[in-house]
């Protein structure tokens, strides 16, 4: 037998091979069609049936007075929970043993938990942030140098929206293991306007000037009552520091509408706001005048 002929014969027996392998694998296909069916049903069933639930355990949460935060990241364990459980009925329906099922679970559980430590980490922090409860939805923080208004925390991220309305996924493990500061939980914030005055100002003068001023700035509080202190004495002027309080609302706007307000009270009393100064000496035409008298 030729060498041309031994390869004719060697490729007519893979094609063989080939369609009895296909061929057994439709006769499989065939066979299972209908328990494959039926899990495509109870998929489709059990997507409605997990939403269902999901929104139901939602508001039992809201209504055993759950924070909206716990109650969004509930919502979220909760979801992929029942999607894995749906998962696992449709394989089994569909003629997958069981004991099959739970070993490449078991396998693809201890892959995954090797492969993916940071998200593990990050529904650790999930869970203490839920349970420690150091901020809510709506809440002002600012944690690992990102800040914004907490909208929702997911089984892996804190969702913040920012001032100028982007929004930033934090890791929860970065919020849960990171300082946190809440601008919003004690309902009030104390802020501090710095204003510079001339060395010749009567200091007397301008504390009853900007102390007055604010009593017209709807934003600040009337108790604790506002206070100025000298903060600091600089090269072109003496820094005075006004410290007030303001509703956790009004945070962003209270130094603006109190800064407009000083500038206004100070231009009707004639307090100056002095500008930096800088003494320039002619080191040339000092020398010079020095060589002049050398040489007489």
């Amino acid at each position: 037998m030729s060498g041309l002929e031994m390869q004719i014969e060697a490729g007519e027996e893979a094609i063989r091979e080939t369609t009895g392998l296909l061929a057994g694998m439709l006769e499989k296909i065939f066979a299972r069609l209908p328990s494959i069916l039926v899990a495509l049903v109870v998929f489709v069933l059990g997507m409605l049936l997990v939403t269902l639930v999901n929104r139901t355990i939602f508001h039992t949460m809201k209504r055993a007075k759950l924070t909206k935060t716990a109650a969004s990241f509930g919502q979220s364990l909760v979801r992929i929970l029942l999607y894995t459980i749906l998962i696992m009925i449709c394989l089994s329906i569909s003629g997958v043993p069981i004991a099959s099922i739970i070993a490449v679970v078991g396998a693809m559980g201890m892959a995954i938990a090797l492969a993916l430590q940071n998200s593990l980490s990050n529904v650790a922090g999930g869970f203490i942030i839920l349970f420690e409860k150091p901020f809510q939805r709506g809440d002002y923080i600012i944690t690992s140098e990102r800040e914004g208004f907490v909208e929702s925390v997911s089984i892996l991220y804190t969702r913040l929206t920012t001032r100028d309305n982007r929004s930033i996924y934090v890791p929860n493990s970065l919020v849960a293991g990171s300082p946190v500061v809440n601008l919003s939980q004690n309902g009030k914030l104390r802020l501090t306007a710095h204003v510079p005055v001339s060395y010749d100002t009567d200091l007397g003068k301008v504390r009853t000037v900007l102390l007055d001023s604010l009593t017209n700035v709807s934003v600040v509080l009337k108790e604790p009552k506002p206070y100025m202190a000298v903060s600091e004495f600089a090269d072109s002027s003496i820094d005075v520091a006004v410290y007030f309080w303001v509703k956790k609302g009004d945070y962003f706007v209270g130094i603006e509408r109190v800064l407009e307000a000083f500038k206004n009270a100070m231009d009707e009393n004639k307090i100056v706001i002095p500008f930096p100064q800088l003494d320039i000496h002619n080191e040339v035409s000092t020398r010079s005048a020095g060589e002049s008298e050398r040489k007489h």
